[in-house]
């Protein structure tokens, strides 16, 4: 999917009917708001117009159209609330049109929903034709839901998503068509699945058996075995989600007790802090030495650099009116004696061509009576003998300036790691002092953990009874159909199916296998141009688990934004690796810097463009990234404008006229 424009109308703080459109050329949507000003309602409108289940959070209580519309209109009078989403999908244009009517009451709470209106628009030769299938359906299969909180994605609730790997997974498998063979292993299933081929031609084959075991029949052994198939597979099901949890409890506690074991350690981390914004300070003071000594440089150089340019420009000048009086006073000028310098008193005009000034008459004058008859010559040779030699040295002492600047690089550099890591340490401190929580939360998780590993060891324990029971009513079904005619009829039916079944599974399976190895490849890759960590060796680091979740270390508020980006731009990468039909998801992200540093984000606004078709950043946190803000080719900008708390609208603006 890229999308094209939309147009949002009354949505939240969305005063009115705002339009936007968007680049897809590789270069990043940069959107810039103030603190309230509707970043997060933007976000949000895209999971209404595509999901219908937009997230302002528990506490969010403001109705779903403007107030200041709201408060603009009648008694019974329809406030709409719509959106208009342009996009393109495989090259096939798209129009998304969403609109609720609301029919205004006495007070909000009174203003009901009236009216819904849906529609999905496909371009078909210049003409757009309505979708006839289910749209939340098409929606889904072009950007499945599993993958909308990574594809819009909050960043400043990163945390929250990186466990969802149930979800997550059924995505995955959508994205790169695993999914299919999923499908059709489950179509083929097996001798104890009702619905299935395999399931279907088992059940006709013991319905037309005679035998009978302990004065039940075929049919009946068959439809006991799936109800007992049925239910040891819901425990099981259930059994994934009590260890998904356990594993999820299991790593909050460990990330807990590595807090609170970090207590003891933050007089270390306020030490490096400060250290580390010394640093900074001798930095800047070496920095403004560099910068002093270009200025001295500059002012000193310049007037020789400048008098290079104009004696090249005028010994031309200088040439041809020292020609015109060589022929006028040939004999005059061959020797440069005396007479030359009276005539040009007299003439009251320099042989360059300028008149004399008091100063020039005053200082020929004095030559004049005390020089020998070379002496002007030699005066003048000397002056040009001089100058080269000081333009020379100009020349040599500006090679100095790219010295000079490239110092300045490093020492800003060394500034930007300074900045980072007292970012992480601030992080690591706001946690810290959140620990005196933590000693509940470890009680809580303690309690828990209890309940649920009571609730799993009872199921397996059911489980293993079950398939005992199980096995056992098996075996003797099968020794039923060794020796019936029936059987041996549709037997060979069930054994290609299940061959067909057995290849698909290994299908599958590696196919899985190649998708996990690429996603984790091209996370490392993605990981190690946005990780500014020296001391890792992304190489040894397995980024994707075996449920295609990203690995769970619990890192610092910065590196941890950077595993988010590392698996939203490596899954598009790997998309794009594994010809995926659906490679061109677009990135959409709220406060995208809101834990990393100046280079962890300047490395995000560089990396995300080259791989991501497109990219909508929506940021009040611009000062991360302003050395890369003079360079206009790599984004677009727009600006949301605030009256007032719900009159937001949104115009396209210039960096310049942020105050950063």
């Amino acid at each position: 999917m890229r999308i094209n424009s939309l147009t949002i109308k009354n949505f939240r703080c969305y005063y009115g009917e705002n339009k936007i459109s968007f680049n897809s050329d590789g270069k990043i949507t940069l959107i810039y708001g103030d603190s309230g000003y509707g970043k997060s309602s933007f976000l949000q409108f895209f999971n209404w117009m595509f999901y219908d289940k937009p997230n302002f959070g528990d506490k969010d209580d403001k109705p779903l159209y403007n107030i200041s519309a709201f408060k603009e209109k009648k008694l019974n009078d329809i406030l709409e609330v719509s959106g208009i989403i342009d996009f393109e999908h495989l090259g096939i244009k798209y129009n998304l049109i969403k609109k609720l009517d609301f029919k205004i009451g006495l007070k909000e709470k009174s203003t009901l929903v009236v009216g819904r209106d849906l529609r999905l628009s496909v371009l078909n030769n210049d003409n757009w034709e309505p979708y006839k299938g289910d749209i939340a359906n098409k929606i889904n299969n072009i950007m499945p839901i599993g993958l909308s909180s990574y594809f819009l994605l909050d960043g400043e609730k990163a945390r929250d998503i990186v466990l969802d790997a149930k979800n997550l997974k059924k995505a995955i498998y959508s994205l790169f068509e695993i999914d299919a063979y999923e499908k059709a292993i489950k179509h083929l299933g097996s001798s104890h699945q009702k619905k299935s081929v395999i399931g279907y031609f088992n059940g006709l084959m013991t319905s037309q058996m005679t035998v009978t075991s302990n004065n039940m029949s075929a049919a009946e052994m068959q439809e006991h075995l799936e109800d007992l198939f049925d239910e040891i597979e819901g425990m099981k099901e259930e059994r994934r989600d009590i260890i998904a949890k356990i594993d999820a409890f299991n790593a909050r506690r460990e990330e807990i007790f590595k807090t609170l074991g970090e207590t003891n350690n933050k007089s270390n981390l306020n030490q490096i802090i400060k250290q580390d914004k010394q640093f900074i300070s001798d930095y800047q003071v070496k920095i403004r030495g560099y910068k002093r000594k270009i200025g001295e440089l500059f002012y000193k150089n310049y007037p020789s650099l400048i008098l290079s340019n104009v004696t090249s420009n005028s010994s031309t000048i200088l040439r041809r009116k020292n020609a015109d009086i060589a022929s006028n006073y040939k004999n005059v000028f061959e020797n440069l004696k005396k007479d030359l310098l009276k005539e040009v008193i007299d003439k009251n005009i320099c042989i360059c061509g300028r008149e004399l000034d008091e100063k020039s008459i005053n200082h020929i004058n004095s030559i004049i009576n005390v020089m020998p008859p070379d002496s002007y010559a030699y005066q003048f040779g000397q002056f040009v003998s001089k100058s080269k030699k000081q333009i020379q040295v100009a020349k040599t002492s500006v090679l100095d300036y790219d010295k000079y600047l490239s110092c300045i690089s490093q020492y800003e550099q060394k500034i930007s790691i300074c900045e980072d890591d007292i970012h992480e340490k601030e992080e690591t401190l706001k946690r810290l002092d959140a620990a005196k929580t933590l000693v509940d939360e470890l009680e809580n998780i303690k309690i828990e953990l209890e309940g649920l590993n009571r609730r799993k060891s009872g199921l397996e324990g059911t489980i293993a009874q079950k398939k005992q029971v199980y096995e056992l009513a098996s075996k003797k079904l099968k020794d039923l159909q060794k020796n019936d005619k029936v059987a041996k009829e549709y037997g060979s039916k069930i054994d290609f199916f299940q061959r067909a079944h057995d290849i698909l599974v290994e299908a599958k399976d590696s196919m899985e296998i190649r998708v996990k190895e690429v996603l984790n490849r091209c996370v490392r890759d993605v990981f190690k141009k946005l990780s500014t960590q020296k001391d890792l060796d992304p190489d040894t680091i397995q980024f994707i688990n075996d449920d295609f979740s990203l690995r769970t270390t619990y890192l610092s508020g910065g590196q941890l934004a950077v595993d988010e980006y590392s698996y939203v731009i490596g899954l598009i990468k790997a998309l794009q690796e594994c010809q995926a039909g659906n490679n061109e998801n677009p990135i959409i992200v709220d406060a995208p810097f809101a834990f990393t540093g100046n280079a962890q984000s300047e490395h995000i606004f560089k990396t995300i463009p080259t791989i991501a078709k497109q990219t909508i950043f929506l940021t009040l946190d611009l000062n991360k990234i302003k050395n890369l803000l003079s360079d206009q080719s790599l984004y677009e900008f727009y600006v949301i404008k605030n009256e007032t708390q719900s009159k937001a609208r949104i115009e396209r603006g210039h960096i310049n006229d942020i105050k950063l």
